[in-house]
């Protein structure tokens, strides 16, 4: 589903996500902090705005300022000073490193205290053996930062090796201390502040179009008259074909009471629409509320933000006055946000008692934050829904709700964070979050890992209306995979954990899918509707709880009054499950046959042999034979598997009578860029949820299919004075001819160009949907722009090319230099080539190459100025040759040879099998290039084991070639293997394999 974005000067709904996002991949997908004191709106407006870097001196990575910095902040304020190891901070600091620059490889030998550090093939060793205190840290890293520097290419960006290592060293304390970037600073204090400037739309790519989904009411972008549906044709001067929607985010934003133009096409009209719309300040709402029948109010919190409380206060009031003598509050995938908003949030509902208590490190030093008396509603009856992404602040509301008694709590266990941040601004902008203490919620509960576990836990399932595919699959069991706090590398734990807990009640039900939220077809008149609001299952039974149980004043009386109310609809369910099923032929009815492993004899086979390709449709087949004498009833078939394409698919054969046997089958798509694999599968069959027996465990191979490579040359025309130089005030159209190098089809490839100069270039036309491409072929793409007055003398692009099967790309960027305008005098003299002439796009030696011509090729002469002369080429271009290696005559017509300015390296890696019993794997290679392969580097990762991107190979090159032979370390299961081969920092290709590591060799074959 794709999300939807909201426009704005300092925050938005992209903002928000992409923060979030960058959090959770930091390990960090809950926030429960205090912020500094506020800061100013003037103070904000005077900053830099967002994706605008200020102007500074070249980063000074010796200093070690933000380093420094954060390790007095850990040993000043860290909530756990045992785990501040300084040696073991140090090799995660350079892993880290390492893993961000390409250049370096870091070789730890811990048991002997040494690290090898290698930076461009230059090797020194580093003790670290003195190494036992912070400042011996510091002290030793300024060493290893010093040869670091030295031996980096000088276009190395030292800011981002700096904070590498800051989030290196934070990643062995927990995952939730990490240390944002500037922009992702500016980011994080946009999502807290409740309210942003902009224009007030939702915006989504639609059939790559970037469209308006919501004008949202009393802002801007509604009284400027846009509409539902409109594509935004162009922001400014700027064609919106080629941005992302965080790029159009980027460049609507603005500061309030400033201008913005912007062109839309609409549905019915046939010229575009200018809109000329004046900036303003938005509040961004974290609360929605409705009456869900009479008697209920609905209230979902979305994020605790530092107006939430209030909008909660009068939400409460304003649901109040309809009628609302019950309340619903929907905390689900709330991923939390101010400490402080959670505790009046949760004030509002109680009037006694403790909300919760902040700890420091082993608990000595406590502050308990108490409920205030004469809050909003502290009576009416109260359910809170939750899931696995409650996170943080929104589990402090449901653990305050739950153990003081006030509410019940329905829906999935909580993501488990019960640990506390403080934010600490850096001079260069970043902002370090470092975890100072944990949470508890009342009785002294820590939710830490754990949760808060709902009183009744629901678990959906769902079955398709119609089996026709791959993509229609039955699900009946919950899942085993889990991305919850438990899960996370480091994670906290607490000494006031409880011992395990259940819910009280679990709950099965069907799940039913919003087809109104359905992907859409990318029709501009399918957009979903304004309202999205749904009453899905969990909504609607938490309504049906308080309507059933009206004057419930606390958690225990409906705890006791909900037995009734699970009983009717876990019938309703399992008679809604058995229809569906019933519909896609499997009888589900319950009975009472108590199922033995002896009494089920079973088969289970894979299409083509176990062997499939990239891209083919997986047949599984189960045959099942009930060998016993009773009726065996709601069998089913589930797999599991390293591969999540394959894990937890489920064969649901349903009833089997005495001495029958029923075959039932599911189809899996292989995705089309998978790689070369070899995968366990191991079988379980169930009876009515219950265990029966496991099969014998499978392997299947995946071959990867061939996949494209891209290669490309490009040409500046020159449609101003024509001397192939860009000037200021002239158009330009730059010629694109792209061809697949690899061995495989390019089935939809697209070209973009991306401005890379700012203000002085506008572009026309940047971006090209392309047919298949086969190897071999070659497709021609036309870009347009105008120059203006860039800052700097030269314009300068990003060119890409994508296929959206594969996910192929080759990505440079163009720089053109501006000079003064050459000029030619017309010439129509009778040349020819007297060498193997290189024509170049401008009069210039260091101009591009265009291409080459035989000796002896007859030159169309255009004009003539000085040394160069200027020649006719294909396809109404010219180009530019010195006349010295021409000579009088007419010549012969011969062909171009075209110069491809970015071929990508090819890598071959040789592997025998995609299996071993060793704990090292031999990767062999070779990386070859037209120009020079810079270098090839190797990471490994193992889910199962917690290894992720372990770069464990770098060799630099200096040829067109760079053979590789690399011993790689494995650990149990699945190994992600990928080859990097770079020619320069843009354009590189990888080669990735999976090897599966076992006790004992695994047969690829079916029963």
């Amino acid at each position: 589903m794709t999300q939807t974005r909201i426009l704005s000067v300092m925050a938005s709904k992209l903002s928000f996500a992409r923060v979030a996002f960058l959090l959770s991949a930091m390990g960090a997908a809950g926030m429960a902090f205090y912020l500094p004191q506020a800061e100013s709106f003037a103070d904000r407006v005077n900053r830099p705005q967002a994706g605008k870097k200020p102007k500074a001196k070249k980063h000074n990575l010796v200093a070690l300022e933000v380093f420094n910095g954060t390790l007095v902040k850990i040993q000043e304020e860290y909530v756990e000073p045992k785990r501040i190891d300084p040696k073991k901070m140090l090799y995660s600091a350079l892993d880290s490193v390492q893993f961000k620059v390409p250049e370096v490889l870091v070789e730890p030998r811990e048991t002997e205290n040494k690290v090898v550090i290698s930076v461009n093939n230059k090797k020194r060793t580093f003790s670290t053996a003195k190494v036992n205190a912070p400042w011996r840290l510091s002290q030793e890293l300024r060493k290893i930062f010093q040869f670091i520097q030295a031996n980096l290419s000088s276009d190395a960006d030292l800011a981002e090796v700096e904070y590498a290592a800051v989030n290196g060293m934070l990643k062995t304390l927990d995952p939730h201390s990490v240390l944002l970037p500037p922009e992702a600073a500016r980011d994080m204090e946009v999502s807290t502040s409740g309210k942003f400037g902009g224009l007030g739309i939702e915006i989504r790519m639609v059939k790559k179009k970037l469209t308006v989904i919501r004008p949202m009411k009393g802002t801007p972008a509604s009284r400027a008259g846009l509409k539902r549906g409109d594509h935004i044709y162009k922001i400014e001067d700027e064609l919106t074909e080629n941005l992302t929607s965080n790029e159009a985010v980027e460049r609507m934003r603005g500061e309030p009471k400033t201008p913005i133009t912007i062109y839309v096409k609409r549905q019915g009209e046939a010229k575009l629409l200018k809109f000329r719309i004046i900036r303003d300040i938005i509040k961004l709402e974290s609360v929605e509320s409705r009456m869900l029948s009479p008697g209920v109010g609905y209230i979902t919190i979305k994020h605790f933000s530092r107006t939430t409380s209030r909008e909660l206060a009068t939400a409460m009031a304003a649901l109040s006055k309809k009628g609302a003598k019950g309340w619903v509050l929907d905390l689900r995938w709330n991923p939390g946000g101010l400490l402080d908003q959670a505790i009046y949030v949760s004030d509002l509902f109680v009037d006694l008692g403790v909300l919760v208590t902040t700890v420091d490190e082993g608990g000595k030093n406590k502050r308990p934050r108490s409920a205030t008396k004469g809050n909003s509603d502290t009576q009416s009856p109260l359910v809170v829904l939750v899931n696995s992404n409650s996170a943080s602040a929104s589990e402090i509301v449901a653990g305050a709700m739950k153990n003081l008694g006030r509410g019940l709590v329905v829906g999935a266990p909580t993501f488990g964070k019960g640990s506390v941040q403080v934010l600490y601004d850096n001079r260069d902008g970043s902002k370090l979050k470092l975890t100072i203490g944990q949470y508890l919620t009342p009785g002294d509960r820590s939710i830490q890992s754990v949760g808060i576990v709902p009183d009744i836990q629901l678990q959906p399932m769902f079955v398709p209306e119609k089996i026709k595919s791959h993509k229609d699959q039955i699900r009946l069991t919950p899942t085993d995979r889990s991305y919850r706090e438990k899960d996370l590398n480091a994670h906290l734990t607490s000494k006031f954990v409880d011992k395990p807990i259940k819910s009280k009640f679990t709950m099965n039900y069907l799940y039913k899918p919003d087809k109104r939220l359905k992907v859409l077809d990318d029709d501009e008149d399918r957009l979903p509707p304004l309202d999205r609001f749904r009453k899905d299952f969990e909504i609607e039974f938490a309504e049906q709880l308080l309507l059933s149980i009206p004057k419930a004043r606390d958690r225990a009386t409906l705890l006791k009054g909900a037995q009734s109310v699970i009983a009717k609809a876990d019938a309703k369910q399992q008679q809604a499950l058995e229809s569906a099923l019933g519909k896609v032929a499997i009888d589900w009815k319950s009975g009472t046959s108590n199922v033995s492993a002896t009494q089920l004899s079973s088969k289970v086979t894979f299409s083509k042999g176990g062997k499939v390709e990239a891209g083919d449709i997986l047949t599984v087949s189960a045959e099942v034979k009930n060998n016993g004498n009773t009726t065996a009833n709601r069998i089913l078939l589930r797999l599991k598997s390293t591969n999540p394409h394959l894990d937890e698919i489920e064969i649901p054969l349903g009833r089997i009578d005495a001495g029958k046997s029923l075959t039932k089958t599911t189809q899996i798509k292989i995705p089309t860029d998978e790689r070369d694999r070899l995968d366990k599968v191991s079988l379980e069959l169930t009876s009515d949820r219950k265990k029966v027996s496991t099969l014998k465990e499978k392997a299947l191979r995946i071959r990867a299919a061939k996949r494209p490579v891209f290669a490309y040359s490009y040409q500046l025309v020159d449609q101003g004075n024509g001397d192939g130089i860009p000037q200021s005030g002239e158009s330009h159209k730059l010629l694109v001819t792209i061809k697949n190098i690899g061995k495989g089809s390019a089935k939809e490839p697209s070209a973009v160009l991306r401005n890379a100069s700012g203000d002085g270039l506008l572009l026309k036309k940047a971006r090209a949907e392309l047919k298949e491409i086969k190897p071999g072929q070659s497709s021609q793409v036309e870009f347009l722009f105008n120059v203006r007055k860039p800052k700097r003398p030269e314009i300068a692009m990003e060119m890409s090319v994508y296929d959206s099967k594969t996910h192929e790309s080759v990505n440079e960027k163009l720089r053109f230099a501006m000079t003064s305008p050459v000029s030619f005098q017309k010439s129509e003299r009778k040349l020819q080539t007297k060498v193997r002439a290189t024509i170049r796009q401008a009069a210039s030696s260091s101009a591009e190459i265009v291409g080459w011509l035989p000796t002896g090729t007859k030159l169309n002469l255009d004009a003539e100025s000085g040394d160069w002369a200027r020649v006719k080429l294909p396809g109404k271009r010219t180009g530019f040759v010195l006349l010295k290696e021409t000579k009088r005559g007419a010549g012969a017509s011969k062909k171009l040879t075209e110069h491809w300015q970015v071929t990508p390296p090819t890598v071959e890696v040789s592997a025998s099998a995609y299996q071993t019993t060793k704990s090292h794997f031999q990767v062999l290679g070779i990386a070859k290039d037209d120009s020079k392969v810079r270098d090839v580097y190797i990471f490994v990762s193992n889910r199962e084991a917690k290894i992720f991107n372990r770069k464990v190979f770098y060799r630099a090159g200096s040829g067109n070639s760079l053979k590789f032979d690399a011993s790689v370390p494995l650990w149990d299961g699945s190994n992600r293997i990928t080859v990097v081969a770079r020619e320069n920092d843009k354009v590189q290709s990888g080669y990735t394999l999976y090897v599966t590591k076992s006790k004992s060799p695994l047969a690829v074959a079916n029963d």
